[in-house]
Formats: structure tokens, C-alpha cells, sequence
């Protein structure tokens, strides 16, 4: 699996959680990242770092049967002057060093049996390298609308719709676009969450516990998507609030900054969300309203659920489409009322049953049962392969493909 984080990174996407789930099953597991630049080669963020690492090590085995790599290519795609080009992409895995299939064939995956591959990274590299390999394409993302993102990238992501096996769409607008452009067999499989995870029994974070209460919650990246105006606006709003934001910041706070209630915490493990969801009274979804944000299935809608918070977002349309017992917001207005009318119905007497239906609702959007429809469509691919060819190929070995955002 070619992910776009290195292994141990505070983010959670869906791609972990596919990959353990391969692992239930006694699959085996490369889980690749990057590639990384030569400029890649000093500094860098936290992620840098870490794909730094497990590049400079030959990869790093974290436990039997995964593998976890990102190679160093000397022809990087990327957004720069020659470097954009299609071209630069196809040709970026046999650029590399050490060779990145000869990497791969020393870790036991000389032969691939599926691809899993997510946006952004050399898809075409891949499908080339790996021809016999069923191939997978998850769309997660409007990729092509990231400022970072190489101008070629919709030429390649058109080529490789046409050429995977099966296209899995986590967004309706994603799959309208994986069938326009040619995609044989299309999937919509939305993200999940792992109910049992959040449901309760967590002692709250102390960190956040000592912020005060109410507190709002968001958990997840603070990017470009993430609208820093309308979360000032909302605070001001709410002076009796508090907002508190875990996860990775990217760019300057802009309006941010000086809020007094609002509290940016940075990053921290996956394994530490639910004691910070039990810090608090609700959790938020403050994203903008832009055609790349109505591509976007927010996981955290689930998992904020899952935990029993009440929930507002923004009506991407995803979030929209839900059915999920939320409440929608467009204006910092819309989100105080909702914050309030939160805190109001908990304080009124019907918090628990509400927290009940709400964790009663994710039971039903779990990643067993995801996991489960992707095998079930592989298996009909599996079908029609035996079909056509005699010896039918079981799937034990699995490397999962993403890359640069």
C-alpha cells in the first residue's frame, strides 16, 4: 500500500485501517509512501523525517508480514519547472536509489498481487511496474485542486481510472468523475469508523480537561481547506466556549491567532482521540465550501459520532448526504446557534439518549463492513479473471499506493 503519511504519523486515514484489515486476513503488506526529493534529503517536516528514516534504513519491517518503505527518486513529480511533466511521473520509480522494485523483491514482494493505490503518486509508475497485479485506485480526494499538486496530475489520474481493475470513489462527486472518464468497475465506498474505539470508557484527556467547559473539539489536519475565518468568528461568538484543535497545522493561523478560547494543541496519536473526545461537548467541522471540499467524506464525522458528541459541519455535500444525525451550518451564525442548541438539549435532559442515537447510527458505517464490500468486488474480479485464465491468482501479498499532497 502506497500511502501518502509514513508509518507511526498522527494522521489515521483510511488506508490504516485497510491495511490492517488485509493483515486480519493473513495478507502481506507493503506500505510505501513519498517518494522522497533530493532536497528531502536535509530538514523537512515531521513526515520528511519519517519517510527520511525508513528510506535511509533499506525500509523497516513493523511486524511480520508488513513492510514499510519510501524511496528517494532522483526525477521527483512535483509542481516545479520540469518536473511537472507526465512524463517525470511514469519515469520516477526507475529513477530511484536504491532501485525501488529491487527493494521491494528483497522484502518478499518480487511479485505483487494487488496494488492499492491512492492519488498523487507514480500510478502509472506502479501500474507499469506491475502489470500482472490486480490494481485497485481509491479516489479519497479532489486531488487535482491541491495548490501543491502537479498540473499533469488529471492526465494521469485519467489514464490510470481507465487501466485499475477497480475504482473505489469515496464521494459521490468523485465517482461521477472516476465513470465520466472511463473507469471499467466503480465503487462508491464512503470512509467508516471503528465504533467500538470511541463508544465510551475513556477517562477524559487532562490537557483538554483543564481548558474548561464547554469545549468543541475538532481533530484532523489544519489545512488550506480547514476555514480559520469562520472558526475566529464562531469563538467570538461564544466567549463562554472553549475550541480546542488537535492535529497538524499547515500555514500561518491568520485569524486564529489572539482568540483566546480557541486553542491549538498540535498533533496527537490516534490513540489518544478518544480521551479527547471525552473532554468534550461537541465536535466541529469547520471546512469551506469549495467543489474540493464537496469531494471530501470527512472520517471524523464518524468517529466524533461514534463517541456520542454532537456534531457540526459545514453542508459539504457529502456531509449533507449523510442522513446522519448533525447539524449543518454555512456561517459562524449557524454554527454558535447549533453549539448552543447542543449545550442546551444536554443540559435539558435528553443528552444521553441523544449521545445513545448517535453511536447507534455509526454501528452500521464500520470498517469491517467496507473492508468487506472491497473483497467482495475483488472477488468478482477474481471471478472473471478465473475465467479467463486457468490459474486463478489468490491476493497474500499486497502493496498499497498513495503519494504527495
Amino acid at each position: 500500500m502506497w500511502e501518502h503519511f509514513a508509518p507511526g504519523g498522527p494522521i489515521r486515514v483510511g488506508g490504516h485501517h485497510f491495511a490492517e484489515r488485509f493483515l486480519r486476513r493473513g495478507d502481506q503488506v507493503a506500505w510505501c509512501a513519498g517518494p522522497l526529493a533530493p532536497w528531502n534529503l536535509l530538514g523537512g517536516n515531521d513526515e520528511i523525517r519519517a519517510r527520511r528514516r525508513v528510506w535511509s534504513r533499506g525500509g523497516e519491517r513493523l511486524d511480520g508480514r508488513t513492510f514499510a518503505y519510501a524511496p528517494l527518486t532522483w526525477m521527483p513529480h512535483r509542481r516545479r519547472p520540469l518536473l511537472d511533466a507526465a512524463g517525470v511521473a511514469r519515469r520516477t520509480l526507475r529513477a530511484t536509489t536504491p532501485r525501488f522494485d529491487r527493494v521491494l523483491a528483497r522484502a518478499g514482494f518480487d511479485a505483487v498481487d494487488l496494488l492499492f493505490m491512492e492519488p498523487g503518486g507514480p500510478l502509472q509508475a506502479l501500474l507499469d511496474l506491475y502489470p500482472g497485479a490486480r490494481s485497485v485506485y481509491r479516489m479519497c480526494d479532489d486531488t487535482a485542486a491541491f495548490p501543491d499538486t502537479p498540473r499533469s496530475f488529471p492526465e494521469i489520474e485519467r489514464e490510470v481510472l481507465q487501466r485499475a481493475d477497480l475504482v473505489l470513489a469515496t464521494a459521490r462527486t468523485l465517482e461521477e468523475r472516476a465513470r465520466a472518464q472511463g473507469a471499467r468497475r466503480v465503487l462508491y465506498l464512503p470512509n467508516a469508523c471503528e465504533p467500538e474505539r470511541f463508544s465510551g470508557g475513556s477517562r477524559p484527556d487532562p490537557l483538554l480537561e483543564a481548558l474548561g467547559r464547554p469545549l468543541a473539539i475538532y481533530a484532523g489536519a489544519i489545512e488550506h481547506w480547514f476555514d480559520r475565518e469562520l472558526l475566529a468568528d464562531t469563538a467570538r461568538r461564544l466567549p463562554g466556549w472553549r475550541f480546542a484543535l488537535v492535529g497538524p497545522e499547515r500555514g500561518a493561523p491568520g485569524p486564529l491567532a489572539g482568540v483566546r478560547n480557541i486553542h491549538r494543541l498540535g498533533p496527537r496519536p490516534y490513540d489518544d482521540l478518544p480521551a479527547c473526545f471525552a473532554a468534550a461537548d461537541a465536535g466541529i467541522v469547520p471546512f469551506r465550501l469549495t467543489p474540493m471540499t464537496h469531494a471530501i467524506h470527512p472520517i471524523k464525522v464518524y468517529e466524533y459520532l461514534a463517541a456520542g458528541l454532537p456534531v457540526v459541519a459545514t453542508p459539504m455535500r457529502e456531509t449533507a448526504a449523510l442522513r446522519a444525525p448533525i447539524a449543518l451550518a454555512s456561517d459562524a451564525a449557524g454554527f454558535a446557534a447549533a453549539l448552543e442548541t447542543a449545550r442546551a438539549a444536554a443540559g435539558g435532559g435528553d443528552g444521553d439518549a441523544a449521545r445513545s442515537a448517535r453511536r447507534a447510527w455509526t454501528r452500521g458505517q464500520t470498517w469491517d463492513d467496507r473492508f468487506a464490500q472491497l473483497v467482495a468486488a475483488l472477488d468478482v474480479i477474481g471471478a472473471v479473471d478465473d475465467r479467463q485464465d486457468a490459474a486463478p491468482r489468490a491476493v497474500p501479498r499486497i502493496a498499497a499506493v498513495g503519494g504527495l499532497r
